[in-house]
């Protein structure tokens, strides 16, 4: 069937009509996961070179924090959650997946739960994996990443859970990341004669909405969630800025935001508006629901894109999240402008991205998982 483009603001009101302030059994029939497993034969680059996802696992590691986490938690109900994410990633052919919510007493018991994933995947498909976790600020809750090994080379490990944020207001005390971005670095080999390239991949998750009320701003930590996004895009930036401006390499941010697609949290990330915008006598501010609202000219020209809501077809997937009766956007995959040609469902076609939702095998987590093709 021919698809039919329209200007992506188009797209995004209609979909927000359609789907996205609905409860759930009104959302339109396009409400569902978006797993095509498209055919690149005829596609001028060949085969994509690798299938990024994103997944928070709902609280899986060691099962004494896990039964911590989930009164109900036992052995049979943890093999059932395993079996059920394996069969996530194998359905969006994941060659690396970044991991949150992956429970452990220390990095040590964490990274060992996070091996026996591995493993389950490996005895799926029939690959070697890899698996990376990184310190975190909470006691037992980290990120980390699973990555198949065959034509991929590791090239460093940074973790960010040290940097002080920026701070929304000047007399509030210096707050860290609420876990700690992970920072990996790769080079990913071409395929079909295409040349290797360094990818760099980024995971965070950032503060939950939940347990708001030691939130003095009342907007269940959004302004926490500010500080975060505006302290990762700064590192990310300084860090990568030949890559920015489109040295060939790549860049992926991906993870839990723990807030909606259109939040102050969500625009900082991108590199639209910037954290001093919001202080003083500023030209933005909060609505009660955390979305910024400036005068014109304040909002700038984005760094990074979203693959999944700026996508025509992954957008109508409605979210990631289902809380009561309505979807959130709170997990993402962000690429740089530059880098955005590489993630194309099509060669040339712009602003249609090869991504995706996957919610099915509910017992995996109550977050969805997300995915993007990249091809060069």
């Amino acid at each position: 069937m021919k698809k039919i483009f329209l200007p992506l603001g188009w797209i995004s009101a209609i979909a927000i009509l359609a789907c996205g302030v609905l409860p759930a059994e009104q959302l339109c029939a396009q409400a569902n996961d978006r797993t095509n497993i498209l055919e690149h034969s005829t596609d001028p680059r060949g085969l994509p070179e690798v299938v990024i996802c994103s997944q928070n696992l709902e609280n899986f590691g060691e099962l004494a924090l896990m039964k911590r986490r989930e009164e109900a938690e036992n052995e049979k109900e943890r093999e059932a959650k395993m079996h059920a994410l394996v069969k996530r990633f194998q359905k969006a052919g994941c060659t690396i997946i970044a991991v949150q919510e992956v429970l452990g007493a220390n990095s040590k018991k964490a990274q060992k739960a996070l091996d026996e994933l591995a493993l389950r995947l490996r005895h799926y498909t029939n690959k070697e994996y890899v698996t990376y976790i990184g310190p975190s600020n909470d006691r037992i809750s980290q990120v980390g990443f699973i990555v198949e090994k065959e034509g991929i080379e590791f090239n460093g490990l940074t973790s960010f859970a040290k940097v002080e944020l920026p701070k929304v207001s000047e007399g509030q005390e210096p707050r860290l990341f609420a876990r700690g971005p992970l920072q990996l670095r790769l080079v990913v080999s071409g395929k079909e004669q295409a040349a290797s390239r360094e990818l760099t991949l980024v995971t965070f998750h950032f503060k939950s909405q939940a347990f708001n009320s030691g939130d003095g701003a009342d907007l269940s930590w959004e302004t926490y969630r500010m500080e975060m996004a505006e302290a990762l895009r700064r590192v990310i930036v300084q860090r990568n800025e030949e890559l920015l401006k489109g040295d060939g390499n790549l860049l992926v941010l991906l993870g839990d935001r723990n807030s909606h697609f259109d939040s102050a949290s969500a625009r900082l990330l991108t590199g639209e508006v910037i954290l001093s915008r919001f202080q003083g006598e500023a030209p933005c501010r909060l609505s009660k629901r955390g979305v910024p609202l400036c005068k014109p000219g304040a909002v700038l020209p984005p760094i990074f894109t979203s693959v999944l809501t700026n996508d025509p077809q992954t957008f109508q997937s409605s979210g990631t999240y289902l809380y009561g009766n309505t979807f959130s956007w709170l997990d993402e995959i962000l690429l740089p402008v530059t880098n955005l040609q590489y993630a194309y469902e099509k060669a040339g076609v712009e602003g249609d991205y090869d991504s995706g939702v996957i919610r099915e095998f509910e017992e995996a987590s109550d977050h969805g998982l997300v995915y993007v093709r990249l091809n060069w």
